[in-house]
């Protein structure tokens, strides 16, 4: 049940416009665990297993589900909400901050993370398999807003279509987002753990950055 309450949590941030999903989990002590499982899953596959399963339901039931709670909660308390999300994220710091001195690199990171937010509609990019793949991207990477990116590329409302109409759409877009995810959870979890492997004092100035940059634009965007 545990694992479940703190998948309901992830999948909740992964609502809430600027707040990561991946960082959450970081803060959650469920991340690196969830590479770990995702990467070997074969390796000892009953408990790599369910313990996938059971964050993936909270995750699921809080983006099936909690749409509408959120939705409330920012029509009605929006800054209550902000600081509630704002405070779990930042309490993670100190744990990151320690396991990092590249700070230089936790600086360019957060640059690029502000390029990425800046990103002009592509509304070129609105197919299913690229959706997906992006869905994987910023679910995986953390400090990565999935709900921020895809306002940026202008994506946001044809996600909330697709989530809020799972049981009516096409089977062919479900399908399609689906494989697009896939692909991208395969691809982006390799890589995760290589980094982590070959320098994780790096690799966590990275995720400072993002998580810093996550914190600044929830702010910049109230």
């Amino acid at each position: 049940m545990d694992l479940i309450i703190k998948g309901f949590i992830i999948g909740l941030g992964k609502i809430v416009p600027g707040v990561s999903g991946s960082i959450l989990a970081i803060r959650l002590n469920v991340y690196e665990k969830m590479i770990y499982a995702i990467n070997n899953l074969f390796h000892d596959f009953k408990n790599n297993f369910f313990f996938l399963l059971k964050l993936g339901v909270g995750i699921l039931i809080a983006i099936l589900l909690g749409s509408n709670i959120i939705i409330y909660l920012l029509a009605n308390y929006y800054d209550i909400t902000l600081i509630f999300f704002l405070i779990l994220i930042a309490t993670g710091l100190p744990t990151i901050i320690k396991k990092t001195h590249h700070y230089f690199v936790a600086f360019i990171s957060l640059l690029i993370y502000f390029g990425l937010m800046f990103i002009p509609p592509l509304t070129i990019f609105n197919n299913y398999y690229f959706m997906g793949f992006l869905e994987a991207f910023t679910t995986i990477i953390p400090g990565i807003s999935g709900t921020a990116l895809f306002m940026s590329l202008g994506l946001y409302d044809e996600l909330l279509i697709l989530f809020s109409n799972i049981y009516t759409l096409p089977f062919s877009k479900i399908i399609s987002f689906g494989l697009g995810a896939l692909i991208g959870v395969i691809i982006i979890v390799r890589f995760i753990s290589y980094c982590f492997d070959k320098n994780s004092s790096k690799t966590y100035g990275i995720v400072l950055g993002l998580l810093v940059g996550s914190m600044l634009m929830m702010l910049i965007k109230r």
